[in-house]
């Protein structure tokens, strides 16, 4: 159940922060900021939240999170629009840093006290 919740307060937070950033500021056709949130949140919950955050802490998982908001936004606009696909996605990137902070110190927290905790 912490799963689901975790994973879906990531999946919401991508889909307003990706929506703000790539639709409204940098005019990004909706599909492809949806489907962005949708693959960057399944990525990086499980590289980042599942496996680096648990070794190596906060500021590595946060920094890869990021750099992989980035190569999947990146990739994915590139292919699909003809758009500002790194400067938008390096300001996506910016902002997913600025969540994860945030959410990895939530998540730890929040996690410490269950003794079956994955983090």
């Amino acid at each position: 159940m912490k799963h689901i919740k975790a994973f879906s307060l990531k999946l919401v937070a991508l889909l307003v922060l990706s929506f703000i950033i790539l639709n409204i500021i940098f005019e990004m056709p909706g599909d492809s900021v949806f489907a962005i949130a949708l693959i960057t949140a399944i990525l990086i919950y499980i590289l980042g939240d599942l496996v680096i955050l648990k070794n190596s802490g906060n500021m590595v998982a946060t920094f890869v999170d990021a750099g992989a908001a980035f190569v999947i936004s990146v990739a994915y606009l590139t292919a699909m629009t003809d758009g500002e696909a790194i400067v938008a996605s390096f300001v996506f990137a910016l902002g997913v840093a600025l969540f994860e902070t945030f959410f990895h110190n939530w998540l730890l927290k929040d996690q410490s006290g269950s003794s079956r905790s994955p983090y």
